[in-house]
This record gives structure tokens, sequence and C-alpha cells, in this order.
């Protein structure tokens, strides 16, 4: 595969999207075998169609794989704990970097804009406007950097405490959720000056997963030669702070594996240099000891 082609994103958001509706599938046949086994009951087709089924994923994800390990922005992305193909792969398979020329219009496409002051809800009846493949993915990414514990995680413990702080000063109660009280249709909702740890936890994680969605926009961009325009709040809004993409790293580059080429031309000229030294060896030993007779003994 050429580094030409991961340009084209079309491949590779083909590949994503046909991963996650064959990852859907499987666990629906996954979820029938797993009933039937309460039952005491077996389909041997069904069962076979989730060993199909976990094949083709296997073979999907390898393709992907490959997308992936020559992805412009790789050199940065592989070296953060929590990070793998598979989870990277939904998400950058899923944006076109051409079309997204404002991290603001990442955010809103990843469904990490906000509406009215809050984060988008789905409604009846009306389309929504953002990718809600990709903003589930996102929240799988926020998962995997929680229990990784990377850079990116240390900054979300740090903002959840800004938030906390924020909110006491301004006169706000926290609370659990479980104190939190129900209106007629028995949906949880937060009184005045009142608001749940887990509402704050989300702020927080949705913070993260927006740095890190604007670090990807940027060293992306950057790598493509494509203009990267920093945040509204940075460039008009008055805030100084800039985060660099490469400050929040945790793993050391990888060494570059040698092409197939590169091994070739290395093999050929370690043959050389073996090919010369023993033609030395058998001059020198020439001109010390007597040549040899052939043997009779083959």
């Amino acid at each position: 595969m050429k580094e030409s082609e991961v340009k084209e994103s079309t491949g590779m958001t083909f590949l994503v999207k046909t991963q996650l509706s064959i990852e859907k599938l499987r666990v629906a046949v996954q979820v029938r075998n797993t009933h039937l086994a309460k039952l005491n009951r077996r389909d041997s087709t069904t069962c076979e169609l989730e060993t199909e089924l976990q094949n083709l994923e296997k073979f999907i994800d390898g393709r992907v794989g490959e997308f992936v390990d020559l992805h412009p922005a790789q050199p940065w992305f592989s070296r953060i704990k929590g990070i793998g193909r598979e989870n990277i792969a939904k998400v950058i398979g899923l944006i076109d970097i051409d079309k997204v020329t404002y991290v603001s219009s990442l955010w809103k496409w990843a469904g990490m804009h906000v509406v009215d002051g809050k984060s988008p809800q789905r409604k009846g009846g009306q389309k929504i406007d953002y990718n809600s493949q990709l903003r589930s993915m996102c929240w799988r990414l926020i998962r995997a950097f929680c229990l990784a514990q990377n850079k990116y995680y240390d900054w979300y413990l740090k903002e959840k405490e800004k938030y906390q702080r924020k909110f006491l000063e301004k006169g706000y109660k926290i609370v659990s959720s479980s104190e939190l009280p129900t209106d007629e249709k028995g949906k949880k909702f937060e009184p005045e000056n009142i608001i749940s740890e887990g509402h704050l936890d989300n702020m927080a994680k949705r913070k993260m997963i927006k740095m890190f969605l604007e670090h990807l926009f940027r060293v992306w961009r950057e790598a493509l030669g494509l203009p990267a325009t920093k945040p509204y709040v940075l460039e008009y809004g008055g805030h100084h702070r800039y985060y660099n993409p490469w400050d929040f790293v945790d793993k050391p580059p990888k060494k570059k594996k040698a092409s197939h080429e590169e091994r070739e031309n290395h093999q050929e000229g370690a043959s050389h240099v073996i090919q010369e030294n023993r033609k030395r060896e058998a001059s020198q030993n020439s001109k010390v000891a007597p040549s040899r007779k052939a043997s009779h003994c083959s």
C-alpha cells in the first residue's frame, strides 16, 4: 500500500463503516447464542455464523490496520497510551480531514459541540447534525484513556477539580446521581443550584476528548501541509494557554522498521561484504601456507 492511498480517505472510511456494521451483527449473533445457551439449546447455524463473522472481522481489522500504520498522524497517536489500531481507526476513519477546516467543525461532526449550553440530544422527527458513530467511538476512546491513565487522563482529573471548585464557588451543591429527584415520567433531573457528580465527570471527559480531537486535527493537517487554525478561544477569545500535542505522548518513538526493499538492499550489501572478506582471507592464506592437493577421499 502506497502512502498516497492514505490521502484517499474513502477506502478507509468504507472499511471502517463495514467494520462497525459487522461488529454490530456479530454482537447480535453472540447475544442469540448466549440466550440459547441459557435454555440449554444450541443452533449450529448461529454458531457457524458467529465464527464466520469473527473471521471476517479479523480480515477487515488487518486491512484497516494497514491504513492506520501509514496514517499521517500515526507517529503521534501511536505514542499515546490507550490508543490501539482498532479504536483509533474507528475515529480517524469517520473523519474527512480535507472538509474539516476548523477544529470547531471537527468537534461538531463528532457531536462534542454545545447546543443551548448543553451537549446535543436526539429529538424525535429531527435529523441530527453530527456523526453518531463517531460520537460513540469518541466515548470508547475516553474509556480507553481512563483505563490507560495516560496524560490526557491526568489533564482530565485536573479539569474535573476545576469544575468542582467553579460550581461550589457559584453556590451549587454537588450530589450523587442517586440523590437526584425524579419527574412525573420517572426521569431524574437537577433542581436549581444542584449538579450531580456524574454530570461534572462527563463535562470533564468531554473536555478531555475535545482536547484530543484538537490535537489530532492539528497534527493530521500539518502532516498533510494543510492550514491548521487554532481554536476560536485562542485566536479571538482572549485565551493564551496552548497545549502542544506532543506534550501528551506517553511512549518513546518506535524505531522505524526497514521496508522490504531496504531489507533486500541490506542483505545484498551484507553478502557482498562477506564474499569480499572470504576472498581476502583466501588470498592471505595462499601466501602463508602451501597449496593443498585435491583430496582422493571425495
